[in-house]
């Protein structure tokens, strides 16, 4: 070897060299194109099937949930409902209510005595009597009506709700309204107090927003509060509980009222995936990169929440349990990838579980409302029950009462005795429930449920002239 040769031990040095600082770098460029490349593949898929979503005609974000919205709400009212709702939020009507039941906190039981005095009675008289005008207008607005449409600025889940929660205050005054009406046996004040709060319900029954579907629920549970003293004591006559009857058959097609809450859903949660920062606190807000991974899997959660079948009450109780357990066991089960892939879904879909349920549990407060309101209909004009709920047909009460099911494999409970009518369901809490053999016991449940339940046994007297 001459002296002009370099060693060759320096050969092996720079190659060692080479491999302990190239490999490494290998490995991570070639890690980084995987990792990019899987995100610019996952983001053209993520435009093709929102491409997909509006093609149907369904809203996919911020802009095209508040065309969808308009599209299927009536305009004509809608002026005049925004300004009533706003008083409802105005310091004169929240000071107002200070002292009075229903509307407001009292010293003691929020409750209206309807057969015995009533120690806040003229802080009631009172209160209505300073908002007559207020009520004559909401009685005008919503009798009747369907969904009215009103201004919501969409962005995201920071949405502002504020006219859907006023019209929860509404309702709570026409409450109050029906029971001041009862107590002084105004039979006709009584029942258009029922018609406006049903129709205050009706306004939000178009509204692809799952807060303000729950709302919904809520308010016509008020009504069916209210309604079921009313049927029960006989206060109405076959022209009014026709009238009645018409409004809760508006509520039969529980499966739009679902599939639009899970199209609003998937509407204000995707943008969240192009800008996760919109999740921040105020003011804290950054650009973290968009997560087209997680949103196709939001995308497919909500498709298949979607594609639940609503052809039968027990039916979707049971597959929304079903997929709701899924869904949960699959964020469980899921490698340290796909739970990164999915965090934002995890965090951001809805409990479509619970949501089946409380329309379920709607659904079937309406059902037994129209067996009670069928029962007056039949006893009426020949002053006895019939013997069994079968015999509430069109040829014997003159009107089809539509779906009357609760779920489980046994129909609502029905008896006569000492000539009381007694009609009965249950709370739906699980899929495997059904009517029991006897009306349910109030005191054997927790007290705070003890109003839910009570709702589930009806006790319809004869008038006795």
């Amino acid at each position: 070897m001459s002296a002009a040769d370099p060693p060759r031990r320096h050969y092996w040095k720079i190659a060692i060299l080479l491999c302990v600082l190239g490999i490494p770098i290998l490995l991570c460029s070639g890690t980084a194109t995987w990792w990019f490349a899987r995100q610019e593949i996952a983001a053209g898929k993520l435009a093709s099937e929102r491409a997909e979503i509006v093609a149907r005609g369904l809203p996919i974000d911020n802009e095209s949930i508040a065309e969808f919205r308009s599209e299927r709400m009536s305009h004509k009212l809608s002026d005049r409902w925004m300004r009533l709702l706003d008083q409802f939020e105005t310091e004169a009507f929240l000071k107002s209510c200070e002292g009075v039941p229903i509307v407001g906190v009292t010293e003691d039981e929020p409750s209206v005595a309807l057969d015995s005095p009533n120690k806040y009675q003229d802080d009631i008289e009172r209160f209505l009597e300073q908002w007559a005008g207020l009520r004559a207008e909401l009685h005008e607005i919503t009798e009747g009506s369907g969904a009215i449409w009103t201004e919501i600025e969409f962005d995201s889940f920071a949405t502002l709700l504020p006219r859907v929660h006023s019209t929860r205050s509404a309702a709570r005054l026409l409450s109050l309204e029906f029971k001041d009406a009862v107590r002084r046996d105004d039979r006709e004040q009584a029942f258009h107090s029922i018609m406006a709060t049903i129709g205050v319900a009706r306004s939000l029954e178009s509204e692809p927003i799952l807060v303000a579907t729950l709302v919904h629920l809520a308010i016509s549970g008020m009504a069916l509060d209210d309604l079921k003293l009313a049927v029960e004591r006989d206060l109405f006559n076959e022209e009014q509980l026709l009238r009645l009857l018409d409004q809760l058959k508006s509520f039969d097609d529980f499966g739009t009222k679902y599939r639009l809450a899970i199209a609003g859903e998937r509407a204000m949660s995707q943008p969240v995936f192009d800008n996760p920062g919109q999740l921040m606190d105020e003011g804290n807000e950054s650009n973290l990169g968009a997560r087209p991974i997680d949103a196709l899997a939001a995308l497919e959660f909500l498709e298949q929440a979607e594609s639940i079948p609503t052809d039968n009450l027990t039916d979707f109780m049971v597959d929304a349990d079903a997929f709701e357990t899924h869904v949960d066991r699959q964020f469980k089960d899921a490698g340290w990838l796909q739970r990164w892939d999915t965090i934002m879904t995890s965090l951001t879909v809805p409990a479509v579980g619970a949501y089946a349920t409380a329309i379920v549990r709607n659904t079937m407060q309406m059902r037994i409302a129209k067996l009670a309101i069928g029962l007056r209909l039949f006893q009426k004009p020949r002053s006895h029950w019939p013997d069994s709920l079968e015999k509430l047909s069109v040829s014997s009460i003159g009107v089809e009462l539509g779906p009357t099911e609760p779920i489980g494999d046994k129909p609502f409970g029905y008896r006569v005795e000492n000539e009381t009518a007694e009609l009965w369901g249950f709370l739906p809490e699980n899929a495997s429930d059904s009517t029991p053999d006897s009306p349910p016991d109030p005191i054997s449940v927790p007290e705070n449920q003890r109003d839910q339940v009570d709702y589930w046994h009806w006790k319809l007297q004869t008038p006795t002239n």
